[in-house]
């Protein structure tokens, strides 16, 4: 694979997610940029993202044109979002095929990124929305390999099965305190979504209760250092699939 951005050869690093999980990064020795999978770099530590950017470039002349996707050809756009500070540049693929960031600009985001949480956590001032925190994804539904689930479905007529990435992406945990989380996820359709804990809590809520893209649940009064573990139920205008069990711990 060719860096979209000099047109060097990209080799492959693999790394480890804040779940657990092995992925990859495609890195350029030229130029130092890196190329991630669509929704990646929301699922990569600060500590991560050190490792990644302390490649020593060969060149120190930063490219003056927007990159250009290895997968499609197609200009990748600066995302310009609440979510990435505008020191910051992100290129994103218009297919989603990936989101490139430029020597330090990993860094530089997770960093950002860690700050605006610390922020709301000082103050005490609950973030509305994962959104404003997460790289945006323009296309949500890619060959993504973090967190592979399978889902449940079932229908008022038949049991059908379907693979997660076809429906939804895998939930992203936004701790805010030892006692308040966001669950963010988002589906292929607009549907009405519902998350029902398993355990930890014995109640059902109601996500999205109209037909939404994106879904978000603010969840307070937690218990410090508890497991957590909830099913999401997708309901559309013919049947409702319910995912397999989720969990999260609380710090």
């Amino acid at each position: 694979m060719t860096c979209p951005h000099c047109g060097s050869l990209m080799h492959s690093i693999e790394i480890q997610t804040v779940d657990g999980q092995d992925a990859t990064v495609e890195e350029c020795l030229n130029c130092g940029g890196h190329l991630l999978a669509p929704v990646l770099g929301n699922f990569i530590s600060t500590n991560t993202a050190k490792n990644i950017d302390s490649i020593i470039p060969k060149s120190n002349s930063v490219p003056t044109h927007a990159p250009v996707c290895t997968h499609c050809q197609q200009t990748m756009s600066s995302i310009k979002d609440d979510s990435v500070p505008k020191t910051v540049t992100v290129f994103s693929c218009p297919n989603n095929h990936g989101d490139f960031f430029p020597k330090n600009q990993l860094l530089q985001f997770k960093k950002a990124q860690d700050a605006k949480i610390n922020f709301h956590k000082l103050w005490g001032i609950p973030i509305k929305s994962a959104f404003a925190v997460l790289v945006p994804v323009m296309v949500i539904f890619t060959a993504i390999t973090v967190i592979p689930n399978v889902l449940r479905s079932m229908s008022t007529s038949q049991e059908t099965r379907v693979t997660a990435s076809e429906i939804l992406t895998p939930p992203l945990i936004t701790p805010i305190t030892s006692t308040q989380v966001l669950i963010s996820f988002s589906t292929r359709q607009p549907a009405k979504t519902n998350i029902r804990f398993t355990a930890g809590l014995k109640t059902t809520f109601n996500v999205s209760v109209t037909e939404d893209n994106n879904h978000l649940l603010s969840l307070v009064n937690l218990t410090p250092a508890t497991t957590y573990k909830y099913v999401i139920e997708i309901i559309t205008t013919d049947k409702t699939l319910t995912t397999t069990e989720y969990s999260f711990s609380t710090p």
